[in-house]
């Protein structure tokens, strides 16, 4: 019985040993070749569109919330039909790191009767630094606000976190009803090493340079830019989309992006 054994297993090895002499010297070249590697300052995933990369430090509950409840308002028009909820632009638990001194904000503006919409950005105490408010009639889509580089706003500090909020006002007498959005703002430097890679790319490479290094405020506010200046190019149209869907924001990717004006009060 012993001898059968190992005639069986010399058999399976004298096999084995066929079987490799059979795999010729070309397709072992062909194993041993290296994977192809991108050039400096280049993302790997650059045949695909930009995917946000949340830093694992920034997975903690955002700053304390105001009283007023969330998305509780009631003047959005056409709910059946289009059932997105005023959304703001961000990873899912409302962090994002900007390395700008004066960052740019996205929100999703569903049909709405509003006139208004206000923005206020607060420091983490609660000291209000911004506040701006829209015109917003008759507007739908992806909106922007941008905070203004100028000597009556303070630059955003390096290391510290601000607070926002994006209020769609239903009724100015009574707020109670009003729509909100929140979320939290950390301004961070950059390393030596992605200074570098942002150095050496174009536009759209730079968005997949913040995405994938959790910088999400830059990453979407530089593909929105490089989409203004070609709105008719299918890669940016894409990558947006791409950029979008890595934080389960794919429902507002295809959503127009929209201009609105800072509301004027009448002398």
């Amino acid at each position: 019985m012993k001898k059968n054994s190992n005639f069986r297993f010399n058999s399976i090895a004298f096999g084995a040993i066929l079987l490799i002499a059979a795999f010729n010297a070309g397709q072992w070249a062909s194993l041993a070749q290296p994977m192809p590697r991108e050039e400096p300052g280049k993302p790997l995933t650059q045949s695909g569109g930009p995917r946000f990369v949340q830093p694992s430090e920034d997975d903690v509950q955002p700053l304390s919330s105001p009283s007023r409840p969330l998305r509780g308002g009631g003047c959005a028009i056409d709910s059946q039909l289009n059932p997105i909820n005023l959304t703001s632009l961000a990873p899912q638990n409302k962090i994002a790191r900007t390395v700008s001194d004066n960052p740019t904000f996205f929100f999703y503006l569903p049909p709405t009767r509003a006139k208004l919409a206000e923005f206020i950005l607060q420091d983490a105490s609660g000291k209000e630094i911004y506040q701006q408010t829209l015109a917003i009639s008759n507007v739908s889509g992806t909106i922007e606000v941008s905070i203004p580089a100028n000597k009556n706003v303070p630059p955003l500090e390096a290391g510290k976190s601000y607070r926002w909020s994006f209020t769609v006002i239903c009724d100015s007498q009574d707020r109670s009803g009003d729509m909100l959005e929140r979320g939290t703002v950390l301004r961070v430097e950059l390393s030596a090493d992605i200074r570098s890679q942002l150095e050496k790319a174009d536009p759209r490479q730079k968005s997949f340079i913040y995405a994938e290094n959790g910088i999400w405020q830059d990453a979407i506010s530089t593909l929105a830019a490089a989409r203004r200046a070609q709105p008719d190019d299918p890669t940016l149209k894409a990558d947006w989309e791409s950029l979008l869907d890595s934080v389960k924001l794919g429902k507002i990717a295809k959503e127009p992006i929209v201009q609105t004006e800072e509301f004027q009060p009448e002398p």
